[in-house]
């Protein structure tokens, strides 16, 4: 109700108003205050209804925009499709010329997501396939005896050197 006016604000305020006017002058002084805040809300309105006559009964915030009220009020369809149509063949050009990139690219994405398919199922069959030990695939036994030493208990640094 009071803006973000606190209890201690509103009674500091009150006391500076009972000081400056006095308590037999307050009411009166009070009620021009009430008289002025009415007066300017009316005005306020009123301006609202002039300017919505004015400008038609839809009044958005961006019709007050000086260009789009220019581009409404002013321009004729024929001079927006004058201004706008250079836009619309470069646009169109733009889209055209990147069609051949664009379709490189999904296809180099598809090569590569198919690539990283082919190698995720050749791992997982060359881990699964017994070759070695521990699932392993190079075959060797001196790379895979460390792997069996730590078998079952936690590796030291006795195991690694």
């Amino acid at each position: 109700m009071f803006g973000g006016l606190g209890g201690t604000e509103f009674l500091v305020i009150i006391l500076i108003a009972i000081f400056l006017w006095g308590p037999d002058k307050l009411p009166k002084a009070l009620a021009n205050l009430r008289r002025f805040i009415s007066k300017a809300r009316n005005m306020a309105s009123n301006a609202a209804a002039d300017l919505s006559r004015e400008i038609g009964t839809d009044i958005k915030p961006e019709d007050l925009n000086p260009k789009t009220f220019v581009r409404k009020h002013i321009l004729t369809e024929e001079d927006q499709e004058m201004l706008t149509s250079p836009l619309k063949s470069t646009m169109r050009d733009l889209q055209d010329g990147t069609k051949p990139l664009k379709e490189g690219l999904n296809d180099a994405t598809r090569d590569v997501e198919t690539t990283r398919r082919s190698v995720n199922r050749g791992a997982i069959t060359r881990g699964t396939n017994g070759s070695g030990t521990n699932g392993s695939t190079s075959g060797d036994a001196a790379e895979d005896a460390p792997a069996e030493r730590t078998r079952g208990r936690a590796a030291s640094f006795d195991d690694v050197t």
